[in-house]
């Protein structure tokens, strides 16, 4: 007799505009979607979800050889006199926040350049900028308003 594997739950994904599985990873970044948009002001028509690197609209295809076949979690742009810009780059976790994570999306903005970096899981959030003086990520517990970030970074 085989049992029967329970269908997961699906959470809908509002950027994406679709159903998908509500794996723990997939909690944590509706969670962190749904606070940018509805409490921080983030237009959700500037945010990408689940995007291969190669498919990122700032990227020229001269870039593309030497990006890796990764997907970033969530980027948040701002629109410039230049285009689009990357302004917030997170990566989302289901587990611990550690220095492998942080090396991992400090990685993946060396591709994107972002004005800033974040990680963030059910508990916390770390927001990253790189200081240019103390060439080092520095990290604040919380994510400021998009207003906020616009005002100060663009």
């Amino acid at each position: 007799m085989t049992k029967e594997i329970p269908a997961r739950q699906k959470i809908f994904c509002p950027i994406r505009r679709e159903w998908v599985t509500s794996l723990p990873e997939e909690l944590v970044r509706q969670r962190v979607l749904t606070y940018m948009i509805e409490k921080l002001g983030f237009p959700s028509s500037l945010i990408t979800v689940e995007t291969p690197l190669k498919q990122l609209p700032h990227l020229s295809t001269n870039d593309l050889l030497s990006i890796p076949d990764r997907r970033v979690d969530i980027i948040c742009f701002t629109n410039g006199p230049s285009g689009v810009h990357p302004l917030l780059l997170i990566e989302c976790k289901a587990i611990k926040l550690t220095p492998r994570v942080v090396s991992q999306v400090i990685g993946y903005n060396e591709f994107v350049k972002s004005h800033l970096i974040a990680i963030v899981n059910e508990t916390e959030m770390r927001v990253g900028y790189y200081d240019k003086e103390k060439k080092e990520y520095l990290f604040i517990d919380y994510l400021p308003s998009y207003q906020e970030l616009v005002r100060k970074l663009c």
